[in-house]
C-alpha cells in the first residue's frame, strides 16, 4: 500500500480541502484493485468516509436539502460539497467490489448516510446521482449475497421503502426540469423499485406514497415523446380540467424498460393497484376513452372523458388504438378512406395548435375507419363508462410487438397485470394468444441462443440483461396463460413445452463455471481469525456464484411455466412427460438435488449433485420447491400421469417429507399436491396411508394458517372418499369432533373484527396513523400525495383532484376496490366460506359410499357411519348448523365510516355451501327409511331449502332434485306409509309446485329431466 493509512485517515478529519485531496488519492489508489480495497477495509477506512456524509459532519454548514437544479457547474461546488461527492464515489467503488464488502459497509451505516436528505435532496444533481449509484451498487451486490447472510433484498427493501426516504425517491421521479442527470436518476430509482419490491407491504407503501402515480406520469411522458397521444386528447383533457396533468416529453426514452418494470413490480395482479395505474391523471389525460363517432364534434363540444372499467364489454367496432395492432380473427379490420374517422392531416408540431410543440400523434396520417358512417351514427353516444377498456391495453400490446429485449418483456408484464385483473376485453384473450405469446417465446429462444454464442459469459452488462430475460420470460408467460385455455394452446403450438423443458434441464445439466477467487492477502480471507477487528473492518463471505443464482431462478420460473401449461389439457401434460422432464421436477422437490437421470441408473445418494463440477453442494431454495409442488399438482390431474410417470419417480416420498418442512409455504404447496395423490384411483394412496398421511393432514387442519387448513381439509376429503368405515372413524377421531364442528360453524371474521377494533383503539391514542387505517380520509391523503406533483413534469400547477369530476369518480371506484382487496374482514370471510365448504364436503364423503366387497356391506357401512356421526357430532346440533348455512348472514361493518349509514348488510347463502349441505342430506336420505324420516322431520331445514329452487346455480337445483328423489324413495311395502307421509309433507312445503316449474321452464336440460323424475316419484308416493 503506497499511501499511509494513518496519515490518510488523519487527513479525512482535516479541512474540507484536505478531505477532498485525501479522498481523490484514495479513489485513485483502490479503483480496479480488490486487494487494496480489502486492506483499506481492514484499516477501518469506511467509517471515516461515512462520517463525512452524516448531516452533523464537521463543517457541514447549511443543510443541502432543497430544490435541485438541472445543472450546477463544478466551480459552484464548495470544498465541502466536493468532498461529499468524492466520498460518495469512493463508497460506490467499495460497494461495486462484491458481496464480501456488504458487511463492513452496513456495519458502518453507509446506507443510512447515503439515503439522508443531504444526499438524495441535494441541490447538485451530481451528488444525488452519486448517492443513487451507491445504493444501486449495494443492491447489485446484495443479489449475490449468500442465503445465510443477514443482508438480503428483503432487509434492504425494509430500509429503503420507509416514509423517511420515499419522499426523496418520489421527488427524484418528478423533477422540475428535464436533464441528462435527472433521467439517469429516474432510471436508477426505477431499477431499485423493480429489484426490491417483492412483498405486499412494500407495494402498499409505494402506492400510498405516490410513487406509482409518479411512475405512471413517466409512462405518459414516453407516450407523448413518441407521438402516441390520441387526436383531440388534449382538448378533452382541458375540458375535464386535466390539461395541466399532461406531462412534457423526456429527453430520452432509454429508461422505459426500468419504469415499466417498476410498475409491474408494484401492481402485480392486484386489481386495486392496477386501477390506480389506469386512473392516474396523466394516463387519463394521454389515453382517454374516445368514441369513434367524430361527427359528433361538429355539432356539440367533445364529450367528457369516460373512465375505463373492470370486465369491460367489447364495443361493436374496434376502438381507435386498435389500429396500432395487426388484424386477428377476434379483431377483424375493415379498411377504407372515409367514414366515422377522417384521415388526420399531417401537420408539424409547431403548426398544430393542439400539440403545443410536442411530437404529433403517430395515428394522424394512417388511421381509417372500420365501419361506414351510417353505422357509426346509429351507435349510442352514451356508452356506459364501465363497458370501456383502457387504451393502455392495445398500446402495451403494440410495445410488445415493436420493442426489443427488456422493454418488450416489461411491457408484457404490465399488460399481463391489466389482463389478469379484468381491465381488458375478454375478446383480447384470443388475440393476445396470437400477438403476444409467440413474441415472448421467440424472445426466450433468442436470449438462449445469444448466451450460447457469447460463450456463457456471466459478468458483462449485455450478458446480465440476457440472463434476466431468460429468468423472467417464463414467469411472465406463466402468469399470462394461467386459466386461459386458448393462450395455453397458442403457447403449446409455438413449442413452449419443448423450450421450457429444455430450459429446466439446462438448469441442472450445465456444469458451473469456475468462480473467481478472492485475491491473495497476507491476512488470509479478510476475516480476523482472532476476532480483534471490529465488524466494520472485516469482510463478509464472497456470496454466491452468479451462474448458480441464475440456475435457481430459471428452475423456479420454468417450473411455474410448466405448471401453467399443464393446467387443463391432457395432451399438454403428456407432451411434458414425453420430454423426460419429470425426474428434474422431482429433483426440484429436494433441498439438495441429486442427479435426476444418472442418479437412478447409478443408485447415487439422494443428496449429492453429480451434475455440478463444483464440490459445493447445490441447494434449491424454498421458491423452487414450491414451484415444483405446483408443477406436480398440475401433472397429477392426469390419471395416466399419476399412475405412470409420477409413480415411477416415487413422487410421493419427497412430497410427504415436505409436509413437515419448517417453512409454511412449502407445507401449503405440498398439502395441495396431496389432494390429487390421495384420491381413490391414485396408486400412491396406500403408501401414503402407511406412511402416516392421516396424522399429518389432521395436524395441518388445526393450523392457524387458513390456507394450510383449507388444503388439509381438501386432502382429507379425498382421503376418506371410498375408504373403509374403520379408517373413516379413525379420521374423525384424529381430527376431533369438536374441531370439525368449529371448522363448519365458526367464523374467524368475528376475530378479525376484534383485532381491527383493538388496532383502531391503539391508533386513536397514537400520533402516527397506520397506513391501513380504514378511517383515514383517503381523498385527503391523496391530496397530500398529489401536492408533490405540482410544478414538476407538468406544464403548470394541476387543479386539485377534489375539483375534477373524473378524478372524483375515479377515487370512488378506487376506494371500493381497496376495501374489497385489503380489508381483513372480507379476507376472513372468504377464508371462512372456503373452509366451511371443504368441511361440509368432508362430512359428505364420510357418509358416502364406503369401500366394500359387495353392495349389501357397503349399505350397512353407510348406515353405521351416519349413526356414528349423528351420535358423535350431535344430531340436533348438526342439523342446526346445516340450517344456519342456508340463512342470510348479517355482516359486520367493514369500517367505522360505513356505520354512519343506517342499513343492515347481509350475505346471502353461498352456492357452494348450499350444494354441500344438500348433498349431506342426499346421502343421509339414501340410507335406511329411519334416516329419511329423520331428514323429513327437519321442518326448518326443508322450509329453507324450498326457497332455493330459483337459485342461479345449476348444481344447487340438481342437488334439490336428488334430495327429493331420495326422500320419496320407497324401500319396500313396509315403508309405503312413511313414504306417503314424506311426499305429502314435501307437497305441503311447496316442493311440488317448485318441481313442476323446474320441469317445465328451467333453462338446463339436465335440471328439467331430473325435476321430471323427482316429480313422478313424488306423485307416485302419495
Amino acid at each position: 500500500m503506497d499511501l499511509d493509512p494513518q496519515a490518510i485517515i488523519a487527513q479525512l478529519h482535516g479541512s474540507p480541502a484536505d478531505r477532498t485531496a485525501a479522498l481523490r488519492a484514495l479513489k485513485n489508489d483502490v479503483i480496479g484493485d480488490v486487494q487494496k480495497k480489502t486492506l483499506w477495509v481492514q484499516h477501518g477506512l469506511i467509517p471515516h468516509i461515512v462520517m463525512l456524509l452524516a448531516p452533523d459532519a464537521p463543517d457541514r454548514g447549511v443543510n443541502r436539502k432543497g430544490t435541485r437544479q438541472s445543472f450546477a457547474p463544478p466551480e459552484l461546488f464548495t470544498d465541502e460539497e466536493t468532498a461529499q461527492l468524492q466520498a460518495l464515489q469512493l463508497l460506490a467503488t467499495f460497494a461495486n467490489a462484491g458481496p464480501a464488502f456488504l458487511s463492513p459497509l452496513f456495519a458502518s451505516r453507509a446506507l443510512s448516510a447515503v439515503l439522508d436528505e443531504t444526499c438524495l435532496r441535494n441541490e447538485h444533481p451530481e451528488i444525488v446521482l452519486a448517492a443513487l449509484n451507491v445504493i444501486k451498487d449495494l443492491t447489485v451486490a446484495t443479489t449475490s449475497a449468500s442465503e445465510s447472510s443477514p443482508i438480503n433484498l428483503q432487509s434492504l427493501a425494509d430500509i429503503i421503502f420507509t416514509d423517511n426516504y420515499l419522499g426523496s425517491l418520489r421527488q427524484i421521479l418528478v423533477p422540475q426540469t428535464s436533464s441528462r442527470d435527472g433521467e439517469t436518476q429516474i432510471t436508477i430509482v426505477a431499477y431499485l423499485i423493480r429489484t426490491l419490491c417483492r412483498d405486499e407491504q412494500h407495494r402498499t407503501v409505494l402506492v400510498d406514497s405516490g410513487i406509482l402515480d409518479a411512475l405512471a406520469t413517466r409512462v405518459a411522458a414516453f407516450a407523448v415523446a413518441e407521438g402516441y397521444v390520441l387526436q383531440k386528447a388534449e382538448v378533452r383533457a382541458r375540458i375535464e380540467r386535466l390539461g395541466e396533468y399532461m406531462p412534457e416529453p423526456p429527453i430520452s426514452s432509454g429508461s422505459l424498460d426500468e419504469v415499466l418494470g417498476a410498475i409491474a413490480a408494484i401492481i402485480t395482479d392486484s386489481a386495486y393497484r392496477v386501477c390506480k395505474l389506469v386512473y392516474s391523471p396523466s394516463i387519463l389525460a394521454i389515453f382517454p376513452n374516445l368514441h369513434n363517432d367524430e361527427s359528433l364534434y361538429d355539432k356539440t363540444p367533445p364529450e367528457f372523458i369516460a373512465l375505463p372499467g373492470r370486465m369491460p364489454t367489447r364495443p361493436k367496432e374496434p376502438e381507435i388504438m386498435d389500429l396500432l395492432l395487426p388484424a386477428t380473427p377476434s379483431y377483424p379490420r375493415v379498411y377504407g378512406n372515409s367514414g366515422g374517422f377522417s384521415s388526420f392531416s399531417a401537420q408539424s408540431p409547431k403548426d398544430n395548435p393542439s400539440t403545443n410543440g410536442r411530437p404529433s400523434s403517430k395515428l394522424q396520417t394512417s388511421l381509417v375507419s372500420w365501419t361506414p358512417p351510417e353505422e357509426n351514427a346509429m351507435r349510442n353516444a352514451d356508452t356506459d363508462a364501465a363497458d370501456m377498456e383502457t387504451p393502455l391495453v392495445p398500446w402495451l400490446i403494440h410495445l410488445v410487438r415493436t420493442r426489443n429485449g427488456s422493454e418488450m418483456l416489461t411491457a408484457a408484464s404490465v399488460l399481463t397485470s391489466l389482463f389478469k385483473t379484468g381491465f381488458a376485453y375478454k375478446a383480447r384473450e384470443a388475440s393476445m394468444g396470437l400477438l403476444v405469446v409467440p413474441i415472448l417465446l421467440g424472445l426466450l429462444e433468442d436470449a438462449e441462443t445469444k448466451m450460447k454464442e457469447s460463450g456463457n459469459k456471466w459478468t458483462n452488462r449485455g450478458s446480465r440483461v440476457t440472463l434476466s430475460i431468460i429468468e423472467e420470460t417464463p414467469a411472465i408467460l406463466a402468469r399470462l396463460i394461467t386459466d386461459s385455455e386458448c393462450m395455453q394452446k397458442a403457447a403449446f403450438e409455438c413449442g413452449a413445452v419443448k423450450t421450457i423443458c429444455k430450459l429446466l434441464k439446462s438448469s441442472y445439466d450445465t456444469p458451473l463455471s469456475d468462480a473467481k477467487s478472492r485475491p491473495w492477502s497476507p491476512s488470509g480471507d479478510g476475516v480476523d481469525a482472532g476476532g480483534s477487528l471490529a465488524s466494520e473492518c472485516q469482510l463478509g463471505d464472497e456470496g454466491q456464484h452468479p451462474q448458480l443464482i441464475h440456475r435457481r431462478r430459471v428452475r423456479e420460473t420454468a417450473l411455474r411455466a410448466l405448471g401453467a401449461l399443464a393446467t387443463f389439457k391432457e395432451d399438454f401434460r403428456k407432451a411434458i412427460v414425453d420430454q423426460e422432464v419429470v425426474s428434474y421436477i422431482i429433483d426440484s422437490l429436494h433441498q439438495f438435488p441429486g442427479n435426476s437421470k444418472q442418479a437412478k441408473d447409478q443408485d447415487a445418494p439422494p443428496h449429492t449433485s453429480s451434475r455440478s463440477k463444483t464440490p459445493q453442494p447445490e441447494q434449491n431454495p424454498v421458491s423452487v420447491i414450491v414451484e415444483a409442488c405446483y408443477a406436480i399438482r398440475m401433472l397429477s390431474r392426469s390419471v395416466n400421469t399419476l399412475r405412470t410417470a409420477l409413480v415411477d419417480q416415487s413422487a410421493s416420498e419427497p412430497l410427504f417429507q415436505l409436509l413437515q418442512h419448517p417453512d409454511v409455504e412449502v407445507q401449503i404447496a405440498a398439502t395441495s399436491c396431496m389432494c390429487n395423490l390421495v384420491t381413490d384411483f391414485s396408486p400412491m394412496r396406500d403408501s401414503l396411508i402407511r406412511a402416516g398421511i392421516l396424522k399429518v393432514l389432521c395436524e395441518h387442519a388445526h393450523s392457524h394458517n387458513s390456507t394450510l387448513r383449507l388444503n388439509a381439509l381438501w386432502a382429507l376429503k379425498h382421503l376418506v372418499d371410498s375408504a373403509n368405515i374403520d379408517y373413516k372413524k379413525r379420521c374423525v377421531e384424529e381430527l376431533g369432533t369438536g374441531w370439525l364442528i368449529r371448522l363448519i360453524r365458526d367464523d374467524t371474521e368475528n376475530k378479525a373484527v376484534s383485532l381491527t377494533s383493538a388496532r383502531s383503539g391503539q391508533l386513536s391514542s397514537s400520533t402516527t396513523p397506520d397506513i391501513m387505517d380504514e378511517d383515514v380520509d383517503m381523498s385527503f391523503a391523496d391530496e397530500q400525495n398529489r401536492s408533490y406533483l405540482a410544478n414538476s413534469l407538468y406544464r403548470g400547477t394541476p387543479v386539485p383532484k377534489s375539483n375534477i369530476r373524473i378524478l372524483q369518480l375515479a377515487e370512488s371506484r378506487l376506494e371500493d376496490l381497496k376495501e374489497k382487496e385489503q380489508n381483513p374482514l372480507r379476507k376472513a370471510r372468504q377464508d371462512d366460506l372456503a373452509i366451511q365448504e371443504q368441511g361440509l364436503s368432508f362430512i359428505r364423503n364420510l357418509i358416502g359410499g364406503a369401500h366394500s366387497s359387495n353392495a349389501r356391506e357397503s349399505a350397512k357401512d353407510t348406515t353405521e357411519m351416519i349413526d356414528y356421526l349423528l351420535n358423535t357430532l350431535g344430531q340436533d346440533h348438526l342439523f342446526t348448523i346445516l340450517a344456519s348455512k342456508l340463512k342470510p348472514k348479517p355482516l359486520q361493518p367493514f369500517s367505522r365510516r360505513s356505520t354512519s349509514v343506517s342499513e343492515n348488510r347481509v350475505l346471502p347463502p353461498q352456492a357452494k355451501i348450499i350444494e354441500a349441505v344438500i348433498y349431506i342430506l342426499v346421502h343421509i336420505a339414501a340410507s335406511i327409511p329411519q334416516h329419511r324420516q329423520l331428514v323429513i322431520a327437519q321442518t326448518e331445514l326443508l322450509t329453507l331449502l324450498a326457497k332455493l329452487f330459483n337459485s342461479q346455480d345449476r348444481e344447487v337445483r340438481v342437488a334439490l332434485c336428488h334430495l327429493i328423489n331420495n326422500l320419496t324413495w320407497q324401500d319396500d311395502t313396509n315403508d309405503a306409509t312413511a313414504c306417503s307421509q314424506r311426499a305429502t309433507k314435501l307437497r305441503d312445503l311447496g316442493f311440488l309446485k317448485k318441481l313442476e316449474t323446474l320441469g317445465q321452464s328451467d333453462d338446463e336440460l339436465d335440471v328439467r329431466e331430473r325435476a321430471k323424475s323427482a316429480l313422478w316419484q313424488m306423485k307416485h308416493g302419495y
